[in-house]
């Protein structure tokens, strides 16, 4: 995969690990904040027999559990071990031949990129967890092809198919929608997606924003909203990546939120939780999307690279024609 400077730095980050990890036996590999990227990488090294690869990051990225993923690895034969304190990167991983017809479970995983991670390498994993974060990785791997025949997560593999629009990142722009008004055209985001973030729409519905679907995409713009006082109430379990665009909207418009399903939010890029009630950026992408459209200072846009290189120039377009 060719990397660009259009590229998000998440995507970015895990192509040149694995451009490194072909060309060495022996790596040390900065994962910067790339969450993504430790977890799926922790599990792709785990399986290079005969290579020895350290992974690190920022030093928030070493207060982010990694402990379920390890044991499960651990108990598949995988050969991994803490630099830091237990549970936490930076790990050392001698790779190793896993033996990945060997059932491991991982049931209320803290992040369910534990259980993605897994299914990437071909690990036969069982799970509790009815995210459709899972349910999107099984899909993709039946649409692409058999796990184990891939040459690495992101480069290779047989199949193919239609890699559509990310709905997390449209939350910003339905969050532009409900502040500010206007209408926006979002290509590549479908009504039958499988991605559990589409539900940005339901909950935006109830925002004053409505949702047009077309066959190349959405468009969004402005409806009639509840009137004030009103309270929304929603669990975030199985879209927590959601939860800052919904919850300064509700605070600019003056809508008491009631979110459950927040546990995961703390142990994000930042603690979304108190970075929200704060209007804090703390190096996170989507706090300073978040931010920007709800009117707030911003000290740290770089961040936005990490998922949206584009977000800043979309943004002045939008601004500039409204």
């Amino acid at each position: 995969m060719p990397v660009s400077d259009s590229m998000p730095d998440d995507v970015r980050i895990m192509s040149e690990a694995i451009r490194l990890l072909g060309e060495r036996r022996e790596a040390r590999i900065d994962l910067g904040n790339c969450g993504t990227a430790m977890r799926f990488l922790t599990a792709y090294c785990a399986q290079l027999d005969g290579k020895t690869v350290i992974l690190e990051g920022v030093e928030r990225m070493h207060h982010r559990p990694i402990g379920q993923l390890v044991d499960a690895l651990r108990e598949i034969g995988a050969d991994i071990g803490y630099l830091g304190e237990d549970g936490f990167p930076p790990v050392r991983i001698k790779g190793s031949i896993l033996d990945k017809h060997r059932i491991v479970t991982i049931n209320n995983p803290q992040s369910t990129q534990f259980v993605s991670a897994l299914l990437l390498i071909g690990a036969n994993v069982h799970t509790d967890s009815t995210s459709p974060y899972i349910i999107l990785t099984r899909e993709m791997i039946k649409q692409w092809g058999d796990a184990a025949e891939y040459t690495s997560p992101l480069i290779g593999g047989v199949g193919g198919g239609l890699i559509e629009k990310d709905w997390s990142s449209a939350a910003f722009w339905y969050e532009y929608v409900a502040l500010h008004g206007g209408e926006i055209t979002l290509p590549g985001l479908f009504r039958s997606s499988i991605q559990g973030d589409k539900v940005v729409a339901d909950i935006f519905a109830n925002l004053g924003v409505k949702t047009n679907y077309t066959t190349d995409g959405i468009v969004i713009s402005p409806s009639p909203l509840h009137p004030t006082p009103y309270t929304l109430h929603h669990d975030f379990v199985a879209c927590p990546d959601l939860y800052p665009a919904v919850a300064l909207t509700c605070e600019r418009l003056g809508i008491e939120l009631h979110a459950t399903g927040v546990e995961s939010l703390p142990l994000k890029e930042s603690d979304r939780l108190r970075a929200v009630a704060e209007h804090r950026t703390d190096a996170d992408h989507r706090m300073a999307m978040a931010l920007l459209i709800a009117g707030y200072e911003v000290d740290d846009t770089a961040c936005i690279r990490k998922s949206y290189p584009q977000f800043l120039e979309h943004y002045r377009q939008l601004k500039e024609s409204n």
